[in-house]
């Protein structure tokens, strides 16, 4: 028997922050994960947004998560010798006077100037659809998804602690003091399986709303600015001949199998960004599935009747902005009983969701 102070499941953007975490605080995990079967990790933008929404309002915990995120994928970057984070700003096309004379009322109040850099009148980008003109969110940055996560992933197994395996609920054992997995004991289980929280006896019962994305890679010459770019879906420039497009939101068809409506509703959006765009050619199409919440905000904590037993999940479309924050905020919680911050805390949900139903726990029960 192997004994480890967390095991995790999952190693999307959120159980590898949570185990980085754990690990720079010299403490001991393994990872469960099915090679990011269905994950959204691998097909998100990658983009931290500080202002979103049709309201144009500020992100939920932008202010602390997104200084924190910046200065966390700097550091990891040199930690994994691998150049993933890249500072990039938002481009956002106004689609009509509506939502320009929003723009301009945000720009008058204070919580906001430090994130609007600046406002552009219609025509000044002859590639883009400005006619309504444009502003530019500050603070923004793209994380290039895919080097990190397979930089994470190598980081992992060189370190012999990420198990490439589907976790079986049915044989975790939970025990006064613990849980046993398999060959492993630890003193406490993290699920951050994503939206396939759905199939887990613990934690399935909390409000989940997942929502499968689909993004494409296009093949084109035109000449686009070097920013995100936003008008109802983003486009951004991945290298000089080349841009992706995205996403799509589809709550009926969890999977990772891409569609050729998603293809036609992508291709159909790009001359809505893009004026007079040359013929574009689909050189990639990739889908995952998101891990929403009907909240809109992650679900932190311990089962209601099992306190090793907890959740570090539901983080929807932000988590690449919100996990490294909320990780040490977590990891704090366990190690030293600092408050969950209280709209993330799970335990606000068990009154009106939670039924005790018998759960499988393997042959200690």
């Amino acid at each position: 028997m192997r004994g480890v102070d967390f095991i995790i499941v999952g190693q999307g953007i959120a159980g590898s922050c949570l185990a980085l975490e754990f690990l720079n605080r010299g403490k001991s995990a393994v990872i469960f994960d099915e090679d990011w079967k269905d994950a959204a990790c691998l097909v998100a933008a990658g983009v931290i947004n500080p202002i979103t929404g049709q309201r144009l309002v500020k992100s939920w915990r932008s202010s602390l998560a997104h200084p924190y995120a910046k200065n966390f994928y700097e550091s990891l970057e040199s930690q994994l010798h691998s150049k993933f984070y890249h500072p990039r700003k938002i481009l956002q096309l106004c689609k009509s006077d509506i939502e320009r004379g929003l723009w301009n009322r945000r720009i008058a109040e204070p919580d906001y100037i430090p994130y609007i850099g600046g406002s552009f009148k219609g025509g000044i980008f002859p590639a883009l659809n400005d006619s309504f003109g444009s502003f530019v969110i500050e603070h923004s940055a793209w994380v290039e998804t895919q080097v990190l996560m397979e930089a994470l992933k190598k980081y992992f197994l060189s370190r012999g602690i990420l198990f490439p395996d589907r976790f079986d609920y049915c044989a975790l054992e939970v025990l006064p003091d613990g849980v046993k997995y398999g060959e492993f004991r630890a003193k406490k289980i993290i699920f951050a399986d994503g939206w396939r929280v759905l199939e887990n006896p613990f934690f399935s019962w909390l409000p989940y709303r997942p929502a499968k994305g689909e993004i494409l890679t296009l093949k084109s010459s035109v000449l686009l600015p070097p920013h995100v770019i936003h008008r109802g879906n983003w486009i951004m420039k991945c290298s000089d001949d080349s841009f992706r497009i995205g996403s799509t939101w589809d709550r009926e068809n969890l999977n990772s199998v891409p569609t050729s409506a998603a293809r036609a509703e992508l291709l159909k959006a790009v001359p809505s960004i893009i004026c007079g765009c040359p013929e574009v050619k689909v050189s990639g199409h990739s889908a995952g599935v998101r891990p929403c919440t009907a909240t809109t905000r992650p679900h932190l904590g311990a089962h209601p009747e099992f306190s090793s037993v907890l959740s570090f999940n539901g983080f929807g479309s932000k988590g690449y902005a919100l996990s490294p924050y909320f990780a040490r905020e977590f990891a704090d919680w366990i190690l030293s009983g600092k408050p969950l911050d209280s709209e993330a805390d799970l335990s606000r949900h068990i009154k009106k969701f939670y039924k005790p139903v018998g759960i499988c726990l393997g042959s200690s029960r």
